[in-house]
C-alpha cells in the first residue's frame, strides 16, 4: 500500500496543515474512504485532473489527506476524507481503485469535533 517515503524533486509539494510534516503517501483503496461531506465541484478542474491522471506521472497530483482512525478494541481501520473533493471525484471518474493519500492518525475526539452527535458507532 505504502507508495513513497519522499516526493522527488520534480512532483508536486504542496500539503496541508495536518500533513505536512507527513512524507509518506500510500494508495488507498477508494472503497476503504468515507467521505462524509457533499462536495461542491468546480467541473473544469475535475476534467482538468482527469487529463493530468491520465497522461503525467501520478506523483504529479499531490495526495488527498485522509483522516485514519484506529478502533481500540477491534483495531478495524477508518478512513474519512473530508477535502481533495477535486482529486476523489477525478479518480472516481477514472474508475481507479486506489487514490494516492497522506495518512493522518486521528482520534475519537477528534473525529467527535468533525461529525457531533453524527459520528459513527466505531467497532
Amino acid at each position: 500500500m505504502k507508495t513513497s517515503s519522499s516526493l522527488s524533486n520534480n512532483a508536486c509539494s504542496s500539503s496541508s496543515i495536518h500533513s505536512a510534516s507527513i512524507d509518506t503517501t500510500y494508495n488507498i483503496p477508494m472503497k476503504d474512504i468515507i467521505r462524509p461531506l457533499p462536495s461542491t465541484l468546480d467541473e473544469k478542474k475535475v476534467q482538468s485532473l482527469m487529463e493530468t491522471i491520465q497522461t503525467t506521472e501520478t506523483d504529479q497530483v499531490p495526495p488527498i489527506d485522509v483522516l485514519w482512525y484506529e478502533a481500540p478494541e477491534s483495531k478495524n481501520n477508518y478512513f474519512f476524507a473530508m477535502g481533495g473533493c477535486h482529486r476523489w471525484e477525478a479518480h472516481k471518474r477514472l474508475n481507479s481503485k486506489t487514490i494516492r493519500a497522506k495518512l493522518v492518525r486521528t482520534t475519537l475526539n477528534d473525529l467527535r469535533i468533525y461529525f457531533g452527535s453524527s459520528l459513527p458507532n466505531f467497532k
